[in-house]
């Protein structure tokens, strides 16, 4: 018996997702000098022209990645538990959970570093994109702080803004070290030093 066939949304869908998924794989295996728009569309196997028809353009596509990367983290990830737990404990799972995940998984973290540091180069189109993600990062562990001032599981003294692009720092700066050098040094141990610095840097 045949399979259902997919109907023209269901088609869409698919082929966008083709697209940005060929697009992260090339990015994080040969670097964004070579995500051509005809690279991307013969890597995802659809035809010529989708991206335009898509994304609009190829900023675009590399828009829609990182809403994807930052979709994908929610729900995988996180999976909204942080929305019913102190604020301290909201922070140590996302703490936790981000450098979990990039052992497991590191592709996501590689495609948004490299577009990170195109976005300050080359890529200046995608700046405003780029710095959107970060403030949405820095937004989340802002609210986590005040949550925890509130209900008393973070000092009354902590500043929920320079304690958020603090927080973001670490992040950024352990997956940076760990894609460079995978290999020199445990990242394990470092996740749990970085979650244990931090709980204990914030407590009251």
């Amino acid at each position: 018996m045949a399979g259902r066939q997919l109907t023209q949304g269901e088609r869409s869908d698919a082929s966008k997702r083709a697209l940005v998924d060929a697009t992260m794989r090339i990015i994080a295996d040969e670097g964004y000098r070579s995500t051509t728009v005809a690279r991307i569309q013969e890597e995802a196997g659809v035809s010529r022209g989708l991206v335009g028809y898509h994304f609009g353009s190829k900023q675009g596509l590399m828009e829609a990645v990182l809403t994807t990367i930052r979709d994908s983290y929610i729900s995988q990830v996180l999976q909204r538990k942080e929305r019913d737990l102190p604020g301290l404990e909201a922070i140590e799972l996302m703490l936790d959970s981000y450098l979990s995940r990039l052992g497991r998984d590191p592709v996501p973290a590689k495609v948004v570093l490299v577009l990170a540091l195109e976005s300050v180069g080359d890529l200046a189109e995608l700046r405003q994109a780029m710095a959107t993600r970060l403030a949405e990062m820095r937004g989340e562990f802002e609210e986590w702080i005040v949550r925890g001032i509130e209900d008393g599981t973070i000092r009354g003294d902590a500043d929920p803004k320079g304690t958020a692009v603090y927080l973001g720092g670490i992040l950024r700066g352990v997956t940076l070290q760990f894609l460079v050098d995978p290999d020199g040094f445990d990242l394990d141990a470092a996740r749990k030093a970085a979650v244990s610095s931090v709980v204990n840097g914030l407590r009251p």
